[in-house]
């Protein structure tokens, strides 16, 4: 027998709503901004320009792993300077232009039913979140759910490194008189390295959101090779295909506790 689950922790891309269209319009809007503010950065560069010059920035520095953000400004300050702007003026461009991109990357779409799954599980639990992206929960329509919000660049370390989910049963033991285990907080997340794996090396529950229980090839490019190894002597501890499913999983797994 195992402790009643106190608190549940969420990944939040393509966990509570899709990734990918909300950084599409991002990338789209920011580059109209670009090009109404800094034409001669878009007459030399287009959006799929930019996105490999980032990603060129981001392969020679291991500075910028947990640093999505900054990763961003980087991006475009040195492409402004070799546009010809100062490096004041790039400095200040760079910084306009992330203002107008993470602004768009918090008008985000949750999947079906997840303001009123999370309105349910309030109740009973804290709710917290772990990001390795640069999304603020608190600055979505599902804020109000969310005791606290960790992610990648606050604590520069990622998921599936055990610091980051230790990190997070701290900010939940400031809610309980007596602190509560790492068995007793269940984290949700559609990534099986980052989330399954991770969150089980440190000692929570895991629940897998995913259409396909085959475990995937790894999804990132900075996983370590013992990350990678770990992931075959772990298990999520429920597989579910949509939020939809949590509330009773949940149910099920406090009856099992």
């Amino acid at each position: 027998m195992t402790s009643p689950i106190k608190a549940i922790t969420f990944d939040l891309d393509d966990t509570l709503w899709p990734l990918k269209p909300t950084l599409i319009n991002a990338e789209t809007e920011c580059y109209k901004w670009l090009q109404e503010n800094a034409k001669p950065l878009t007459d030399k560069f287009s959006v799929e320009d930019i996105a490999a010059y980032r990603f060129k920035i981001f392969s020679r520095s291991d500075a910028f792993k947990n640093q999505i953000s900054q990763l961003r400004i980087e991006t475009i300050k040195a492409m402004a300077t070799e546009c010809g702007y100062s490096h004041q003026d790039a400095i200040a461009l760079s910084a306009a232009a992330f203002e107008v991109h993470y602004a768009l990357r918090q008008q985000v779409n949750c999947y079906a039913g997840v303001e009123s799954m999370l309105e349910t599980l309030q109740k009973n639990f804290i709710i917290g979140s772990i990001s390795n992206g640069n999304a603020d929960v608190k600055q979505t329509a599902i804020g109000r759910f969310f005791s606290f919000a960790l992610s990648a660049e606050k604590l520069n370390m990622s998921k599936p490194q055990t610091g980051i989910f230790t990190a997070a049963l701290h900010h939940i033991n400031t809610n309980f008189d007596a602190p509560i285990a790492a068995n007793q907080v269940v984290h949700v997340g559609d990534d099986f390295y980052c989330d399954v794996v991770g969150a089980k090396r440190a000692g929570f529950k895991a629940i897998w959101l995913t259409n396909d229980e085959h475990r995937p090839a790894p999804s990132t490019p900075y996983l370590a090779p013992e990350d990678i190894e770990a992931a075959q002597h772990y298990s999520a501890d429920a597989v579910i295909e949509s939020t939809g499913a949590l509330i009773d999983t949940i149910r099920s797994m406090q009856q099992t506790s």
